[in-house]
């Protein structure tokens, strides 16, 4: 047996050590992934009274082990070390967590229920079935509400850096809140993308993973799925090996066999390259297409009174005011060695900016997007992801920006950097981002992220036109189920954890 490590309440992670050939272990349910896909359908199978095992292939970090800095955060549980990125004409980096616990140990704690604008939106072009009726989903949203304890974020940890925002979005005439959040006792520390120090954020590794694991389950960690193999015709075997985090030594290869399916939850980048490796995806030709994430673009402000923004909730306040035009507006409080980065100059004269660090206020917009890209392994076993934002993506970041100047400016901001490729680093009035209408609509003009992503293995009822069946069951596979947000057939325009959750849990009473 692998070695055991400790998580709350004592209950055992299995994690990689030398001198062993091969690890087999047998369930009810093989649970690859253990973010909100996979910590939920453990859940929820478990309470039902079934054995299940999970595999991550990230590893285990104790809360006493999370660092200050971005790097040790970034390396440790940051697939890629936060350097995975998309290609198209703007490279663009696609933050995703890999680690026990998944993206929930290192978001902003949001927790956005679906539009039920998008809900009718998917009934009325793909067909979305009564049992996964808006209704349902919110059953399954008011129990996570009560049982992730999420509630907007209250006044006291606000900080200046949130409450700006409220200021400038109340002077240009825009609807706003706080953001509703899964956190209990949160200290405003400003240290979510890092890991939460204080274990305030009710991620997955806190919350439904313990729960599990109290209930007998068996969760392996750094242990990466290279095939779903099929047994009698159905899924039931899963091929790993155990890799160490982050030098990536190989160790023991593992056999977990599933005696009633397997449940994959290893997000829209992971799940369509585990799919293809296990020989999915020739009928429908969609396995790794129709990729769509929210590019997102930020703005630096600065004030004459202190902002200090790391003592702040991570990301408290918002506005969906134009969400059917696909802008959401947020603050994004960055640690200060990425904000530094934003700063011209070198020298004496970085040195006098990186003084003023604690007057910035950094908010962001992300776009709905419309563009569609594709996730597949090159030649070299390399994942690529091919993505390009349209000329509609951008037209509407640039009007996302010049609203964003808008709003630091009417909230008091002297000075704002908009770290755009044609305009001037700093602009001391909104008018001056009109000039963006003058540039071009390429992508690379533009710093950015991206997150939350969508549709690599696209739900129907259609195997010609669709992935898995409005049951998360794959076509082409019974026995395999996929309960993450690839299954979604567009693009959220808020953040998913949510959505994925419900999805995962409505799902997952099925099988139980």
């Amino acid at each position: 047996m692998a070695e055991p490590k400790r998580i709350p309440d004592g209950m055992q992670v299995f994690s990689m050590v030398s001198g062993q050939a091969r690890i087999e272990d047998e369930a009810d349910f093989v649970i690859i992934g253990s973010g909100a896909g996979g910590a939920t359908a453990a859940r929820v199978l478990t309470d039902a009274g079934h054995s299940v095992i999970l595999v991550e292939e990230g590893p285990y970090v104790p809360v006493k082990e999370r660092g200050y800095d971005v790097w040790t955060g970034f390396r440790s549980s940051w697939r890629d070390c936060g350097f995975q990125v998309a290609e198209g004409r703007l490279f663009l980096p696609i933050i995703q967590g890999m680690g026990v616990g998944g993206t929930t140990t290192m978001n902003g704690a949001i927790c956005h229920r679906m539009k039920p604008e998008l809900h009718a939106e998917w009934v009325r072009d793909h067909k979305l079935p009564e049992n996964l009726s808006f209704e349902e989903f919110s059953r399954i949203y008011d129990r996570v509400d009560q049982e992730l304890q999420i509630a907007p974020a209250p006044e006291e940890v606000l900080g200046r850096h949130n409450t700006l925002l409220r200021d400038g979005l109340q002077a240009i005439g825009f609807s706003h809140n706080p953001i509703r959040r899964n956190v209990v006792g949160c200290q405003g520390s400003s240290r979510c993308i890092q890991g939460c120090p204080t274990a305030a954020k009710q991620s997955m590794d806190q919350t439904y993973l313990p729960f599990a694991l109290r209930k007998g389950a068996r969760l392996y960690a750094e242990c990466r799925v290279s095939k779903i193999v099929r047994v009698n015709g159905r899924a039931g075997l899963v091929e790993a090996q155990f890799v160490s985090s982050p030098d990536r030594l190989k160790g023991p290869k593992a056999t977990f066999r599933a005696r009633r399916a397997v449940l994959l939850a290893a997000s829209a980048i992971q799940t369509p390259l585990l799919l293809a490796a296990s020989g999915i995806g020739k009928e429908s030709g969609l396995v790794g297409q129709r990729f769509q994430c929210h590019p997102g673009i930020s703005l630096l402000g600065e004030f004459e009174e202190p902002v200090r923004m790391w003592e702040s909730v991570t990301q408290g306040y918002e506005s969906t005011h134009l969400w059917t035009d696909r802008l959401k507006f947020e603050t994004v409080s960055i640690p200060l060695d990425n904000a530094a980065a934003r700063f011209d100059g070198y020298g004496k004269k970085l040195m006098e900016n990186v003084e003023r660090l604690g007057h910035l206020a950094c908010w962001g917009v992300h776009v709905r997007s419309e563009a569609h890209g594709r996730i597949y392994r090159d030649f070299m076993g390399r994942t690529r992801i091919k993505y390009d934002m349209t000329d509609g993506d951008v037209v509407r970041l640039k009007r996302g920006l010049k609203l964003m100047a808008k709003m630091l400016f009417a909230a008091g901001a002297k000075t704002v950097m908009p770290g755009v490729h044609g305009l001037p680093k700093r602009m001391d009035h909104p008018d001056q981002m009109e000039a963006l209408d003058q540039l071009d609509n390429s992508p690379n003009r533009y710093h950015g992220i991206a997150s939350h992503m969508f549709g690599t293995a696209v739900m129907g009822a259609d195997r010609k036109r669709s992935v898995v069946g409005f049951d998360g069951q794959v076509h082409e596979m019974p026995g395999l189920y996929v309960l993450d947000s690839s299954t979604f057939p567009t693009n959220l325009g808020v953040n998913p954890q949510n959505s994925i959750i419900a999805w995962s849990w409505l799902c997952s009473e099925k099988l139980a």
